[in-house]
């Protein structure tokens, strides 16, 4: 008898409930489908993050070119340099002296600035690019 009853309030309880189920499953649903919309807009902002930094490359192609007019040589120097480095950056820390690199309190980034610069050129000069 006491499982009856027990059985029959699960029942009731279930049918009593049974409107709350699809608000339920229509919250789980939106809740995945703004995370799916976060995810989205990550990766277009990501994507948009790559499209400017190809952009940039192509700058320093294009600049390089002007200058040195070795396509392969300034395609390579522009994969190879940090993004933030433009082509006029580094021609002027390949020909700048290291007393003109900048103030002694920036000294260790000013280095690895450098550091990079010089690595790029040396990698695509033993590429023999240029």
């Amino acid at each position: 008898m006491k499982a009856l009853k027990l059985i029959l309030h699960c029942i009731i309880l279930a049918v009593a409930l049974s409107p709350l189920f699809p608000s339920l499953c229509r919250a789980a649903s939106q809740e995945e489908l703004f995370e799916k919309i976060k995810l989205l807009e990550l990766q277009i902002q990501e994507l948009k993050d790559m499209k400017a930094q190809q952009n940039i490359s192509e700058e320093k192609v294009q600049h390089c070119i002007k200058a040195v007019g070795a396509e392969k040589f300034c395609t390579c120097l522009a994969e190879a340099l940090p993004g933030d480095i433009s082509f006029e950056q580094y021609v002027h820390d390949m020909v700048a002296s290291p007393k003109e690199s900048g103030d002694t309190s920036r000294k260790q980034d000013n280095q690895r600035r450098l550091n990079a610069v010089h690595a790029a050129r040396d990698k695509c000069v033993q590429k023999g690019l240029f």
